[in-house]
């Protein structure tokens, strides 16, 4: 990527890292803390991301997640279950914009990703990703 701005890297916000794959062009791009993206169009943006993983991931809990406020509406409040989706959907919309990036960092360090510069590397060691 070339900077407009002069030289060097492109400007990023200060929670956003570069992870590079080996000595290939292969760049991806993370942010660490809470995802906004997640909260708001839960498993889309893994799609996105081509995370495959964390996809499948998202669907086993949220169909594990559906069931669980389906019979603890019917059993225990007696509530009518159509609106049980829409519960089960603000829950996990919650508990993926918490956890969600960490997922998408931690699965790339484990394929082979390294941070591309020492900015990265600082960020990933503060959030607690690297072993020092």
């Amino acid at each position: 990527m070339q900077n407009p701005f002069g030289n060097g890297m492109i400007p990023l916000p200060s929670n956003v890292i570069v992870l590079k794959k080996g000595n290939s062009q292969n760049v991806r791009i993370g942010k660490i803390g809470f995802s906004i993206s997640a909260l708001l169009f839960h498993w889309l943006p893994s799609i996105l991301r081509s995370d495959t993983y964390n996809f499948l991931c998202i669907l086993g809990v949220d169909a594990i997640l559906w069931m669980a406020v389906n019979m603890f509406l019917r059993l225990g409040l007696g509530v009518d279950p159509s609106s049980t989706f829409t519960y089960a959907y603000i829950i996990g919309s919650i508990i993926w914009g918490l956890i969600y990036n960490r997922m998408y960092i931690v699965h790339l360090l484990k394929n082979g990703y390294k941070p591309a510069d020492k900015r990265s590397a600082n960020l990933l060691n503060k959030a607690g990703y690297l072993k020092k």
